[in-house]
């Protein structure tokens, strides 16, 4: 499994479209990545896949993206 750093990264890699408006595009891209762990985590709950450990990553995940 890779880095929690490494996990936002590539998030916010994915919703990246390279343009002229980089830094608006990056801020929307780590807005996106956040909602998608938000979404993640709550299907996890949801489905009451509570591994704290997995949960734990996805929440480091979601720390990661916001220190980007």
């Amino acid at each position: 499994m890779i880095s929690p750093k490494e996990k936002a990264l590539d998030m916010c890699n994915r919703f990246m479209i390279c343009n002229s408006y980089q830094a608006i595009v990056w801020h929307n891209a780590r807005l996106c990545a956040l909602i998608s762990v938000d979404e993640i985590i709550s299907i996890k709950l949801l489905w009451y896949q509570k591994d704290t450990k997995e949960l734990d990553y996805w929440n480091e995940v979601k720390k990661e993206i916001k220190l980007l």
